[in-house]
């Protein structure tokens, strides 16, 4: 991961914060590129660092003692990545992976928790966002157990779009299979049915959605629910 220099106002929290905030924050926070499968967080384990994305998308996922795991929630270039406030400080909610390279903007905990404890605006914004995801791993269990694999598949290519900000998006059937708890087969009939509705199109390792609006009418209510739990934890 190279270190480097970014605007804030890529991210969505960050851009929301006061020059004084801001100004408290800055001059600890480091620019990282990440690239697909780097684990930020353990599942349970204590927190080093926090993270603001700036781009990309990061998969909340639960893990089972038998290794198996299921995507409880997604964060992309609006959120964070920093787990909750206990009695032992700072620890993971779930597994972090970045699932879509991209980049953010680190703070070790220590320097996060000082600023956090001192400015109104950023532990406002913080724990709305957390209910944010609170709401969405309980959205995506809803998703999980009674939405059909088509209209699921098409809301996970719209977070991921928002999260790219790019047409195309670059991963396989088999990751989607895994997001998804679902066969490989069904995940390739899906997207089959969705390449032959002109919505979007598939080569080996790379979508490319073709018609939005296509996908947002195929999409099951959660992509919805979800940008509008997002849009409340945020000030107008």
């Amino acid at each position: 991961m190279n270190v480097a220099t970014a605007p804030v106002g890529q991210n969505g929290i960050l851009g929301h914060l006061s020059g004084k905030t801001l100004d408290l924050l800055e001059p600890h926070l480091r620019y990282l590129k990440i690239e697909q499968g780097t684990v930020l967080h353990e599942a349970g384990e204590a927190i080093t660092f926090n993270y603001f994305p700036t781009s990309g998308l990061v998969s909340m996922l639960a893990v089972l003692n038998s290794g198996e795991a299921i995507e409880a929630g997604v964060v992309g270039p609006e959120g964070f990545i920093g787990g909750y406030i206990g009695v032992r400080g700072w620890r993971a909610y779930g597994h972090a992976v970045m699932q879509l390279s991209g980049a953010a903007l680190r703070i070790n905990v220590k320097n996060f928790k000082k600023v956090y404890d001192a400015c109104d605006d950023l532990r406002t914004l913080i724990n709305g966002y957390q209910s944010v995801l609170y709401f969405q791993a309980q959205q995506t269990a809803a998703c999980q157990a009674l939405h059909q694999v088509e209209a699921r598949m098409c809301r996970w290519l719209l977070q991921a779009q928002d999260a790219v900000g790019d047409d195309v998006i670059n991963l396989t059937q088999e990751y989607l299979s895994h997001m998804l708890r679902v066969r490989r087969t069904s995940v390739s009939g899906a997207a089959n049915k969705l390449q032959s509705d002109g919505l979007i199109t598939y080569r080996r390792g790379s979508i490319r959605i073709l018609d939005r609006k296509g996908l947002e009418e195929n999409a099951c209510e959660c992509y919805g629910a979800v940008r509008g739990a997002i849009a409340d934890a945020m000030p107008q």
